[in-house]
């Protein structure tokens, strides 16, 4: 798999998170958030997303989070994960 392809883009809107990803015809893509830094747990936020994806929950000003997406295939086996997108809101 291209890792060009896996790249993510991450920019805040007035309505939450844009998240923006490629995604192939019959790939299944799976969106993760953590809040905080490295130490804290990824928690699936999408599962099957289209792109974009856009990240509505609300959370305190101040606030560090960060994405990324992890691609799969029809047969639901892993085929790479993004980059990881980073923002304080």
């Amino acid at each position: 798999m291209d890792s060009h392809k896996l790249l993510i883009e991450l920019t805040l809107l007035p309505a939450g998170r844009h998240i923006a990803f490629s995604k192939e015809v019959l790939e299944k893509v799976h969106v993760y958030r953590r809040v905080g830094t490295a130490g804290d747990a990824w928690q699936q936020v999408a599962t099957n997303a289209r792109s974009p994806f856009i990240d509505t929950e609300a959370f305190p000003a101040g606030t560090t989070l960060e994405y990324h997406v992890q691609h799969f295939n029809q047969q639901d086996a892993f085929e790479g994960h993004s980059n990881i997108v980073r923002t304080t809101l």
